[in-house]
């Protein structure tokens, strides 16, 4: 008889056969297909064996051409499980509502807390976090994450200098910053405008103020650019009052700037494969568990990403974490570059090491290779650039700096 490997989930039943020589009806099961396993023969009368609960129809008709009996000795499998916990479904079903509601209100947000701001802003917060998604009684794991709302609010706030976002159990902590507002210029502070570096005038735009320079002058830092007296330069009567404005103006110049850049000639290149491994670990305090994803990557080369979850219910953080590490294949590439490549790689780290120097106004006219050299594997150049740029300084005290 071929051995017959149990299904739980069908229902087993152990029957218990009475009759001379028992095992014969056993044998009945064979021709009629009626899978049986795990026959025991306790005497010369009796037999017991397993069976499955949808056979047992088909048994008691066979039992009814024979002079045999039988009981039943054990029941198991998930249809008398089912019909065993049937009936506390009542019960069982009161405590998963009630599991899923506790889950629900420990894993949302019900309180929005705003400090650091006045009431009328406040408001208008809440009003954006809405728009967000950030609304009471949503799901933590449906909401985006901290960061990703503190620029959203970084962006539509320019007045807000900072915001610090902390889920605290039920409740959603936002702690805000405003920008203080700098305080007003004396008068005397802003009647005179100074070049912040040497440069040559290339063009002028005085909306208001007397300006003492012209452009393709050369000026040297902290030589005084514009006035708001509005006085003639001709001597005047002592007892004649001096007319101060607020000068409005900008004046660009051209300015100089020198980099020294070094490029190697050989550069190493990750690039991820896209063959990766998850690893689980259950992490109580510094100790990790591994759970899931058991045995070496075999990755010649690999990168590895950490993601932590860590159970908050109510005010209270338990000590344990699921701990994700995503284990990324990778592809070492030596690259090898000529000079002509090294120096336009190097020419352009160099403009943009500039460009990040200067604000939104100012661009690069031109740019010279002063010296280059290829030595040790590297490239070494010496850059000139050219820049056109707003030289405007307000501040009377950097004069000369």
């Amino acid at each position: 008889m071929k051995q017959v490997k149990p299904i739980w989930f069908k229902g087993i039943v152990t029957i218990k056969v009475t009759g001379h020589y028992p095992e014969r009806f056993f044998d009945l099961f064979a021709r009629h297909g009626i899978p049986v396993w795990s026959i025991a023969k306790k005497s010369e009368v009796d037999c017991i064996a397993d069976i499955y609960l949808s056979d047992l129809s088909q048994i008691r008709r066979l039992r009814r051409q024979t002079h045999y009996k039988f009981k039943f000795i054990r029941k198991s499998g998930l249809p008398f499980f089912y019909q065993r916990i049937k009936k506390y479904r009542q019960l069982l079903i009161s405590f998963m509502i009630a599991c899923l509601v506790f889950l629900y209100f420990t894993q949302s947000i019900l309180f929005i807390d705003i400090n650091g701001v006045p009431v009328e802003r406040a408001e208008q917060l809440i009003t954006s976090l809405e728009n967000y998604g950030i609304k009471r009684g949503k799901l933590k794991y449906l909401m985006d994450k901290p960061d990703q709302i503190q620029a959203k609010i970084l962006a539509d706030y320019p007045d807000i200098l900072w915001v610090g976002i902390v889920p605290d159990g039920i409740t959603y902590r936002i702690e805000v910053i405003t920008k203080k507002q700098a305080p007003m210029k004396e008068k005397s502070q802003r009647i005179h405008l100074y070049a912040q570096k040497d440069g040559v005038i290339s063009k002028m735009l005085v909306a208001k103020g007397r300006p003492l320079v012209e452009v393709n002058d050369f000026v040297k830092k902290g030589q005084m650019l514009v006035t708001g007296d509005l006085n003639e330069l001709e001597q005047k009567d002592n007892d004649q009052a001096k007319q101060f404005v607020e000068i409005e103006a900008e004046i660009f110049a051209t300015t100089w700037y020198e980099a020294k850049i070094t490029v190697p000639l050989e550069g190493l290149f990750q690039i991820e494969t896209g063959s990766f491994k998850d690893k689980y670990y259950l992490k109580i305090g510094s100790f990790q568990l591994p759970i899931w994803g058991f045995g070496s990557t075999d990755f010649s080369h690999e990168k590895v990403v950490s993601n932590q979850s860590q159970l908050i219910i109510a005010n209270w953080t338990f000590p344990l974490s699921i701990l994700t590490n995503t284990h990324k294949e990778v592809e070492m590439i030596n690259q090898e570059r000529s000079e002509e490549e090294a120096i336009t790689i190097g020419l352009e780290q160099a403009r943009q090491n500039l460009l990040r120097k200067l604000d939104s106004t100012s661009s690069i006219i031109d740019e010279k290779i002063l010296h280059q050299s290829a030595e040790n594997g590297k490239v070494n150049l010496h850059v000139y650039f050219t820049v056109n740029e707003n030289i405007v300084n307000t501040i009377e005290s950097s004069q000369g700096d």
